[in-house]
């Protein structure tokens, strides 16, 4: 059980932060979150150690939104805190900085869901070609092109819109 607890705490706010990154819901991605973890519990005995134990557990987040996705109607519900950082400004700063978070939700609406989640992973997650191989069941060089893609379609978009 002292395992079980080590891996929630040490992975909680990554898997959020990922489920997040998917959903672009607080509330949703604080369901996910709550269900990816009864499914690491309950499939905790059969962890056989191939991988590392971040990339099994960011493996059941993904097979949990999935699940999801299969049996909700997909409408994105764009949360309104998905760039915010805790950080207080002055009220000048504060409106570009929303005024800019707007903006890369757009932009972030525009990239396919598939180069969302690896883009997520990979530029937000700060995770490894190869454990978002693993994670997305695809190869390295799919995962290489998607994020190509997406970042070109992100950037794109925010020079589009004078961002950068």
């Amino acid at each position: 059980m002292e395992s079980i607890q080590k891996v929630y705490e040490t992975y909680e706010k990554f898997i959020f932060r990922y489920l997040y990154g998917l959903t672009l819901n607080f509330h949703i991605a604080e369901e996910l979150t709550q269900e990816t973890f009864f499914q690491v519990v309950k499939s905790f005995h059969k962890f056989r150690g191939d991988s590392h134990v971040s990339t099994w557990v960011y493996k059941i987040a993904r097979n949990v939104y999935n699940q999801y996705c299969r049996e909700t109607v997909k409408t994105i519900s764009i949360d309104e805190n998905v760039f915010n950082m805790p950080d207080r400004n002055g009220p000048e700063e504060e409106f570009e900085r929303k005024e800019k978070n707007k903006l890369l939700k757009d932009a972030l609406k525009l990239v396919s869901e598939k180069q969302r989640e690896v883009l997520w992973l990979r530029d937000w997650q700060e995770l490894s070609y190869e454990e978002i191989a693993i994670i997305t069941g695809r190869s390295i060089s799919w995962v290489k092109v998607n994020i190509h893609r997406g970042r070109l379609a992100f950037k794109k978009y925010i020079e589009k819109e004078g961002l950068k």
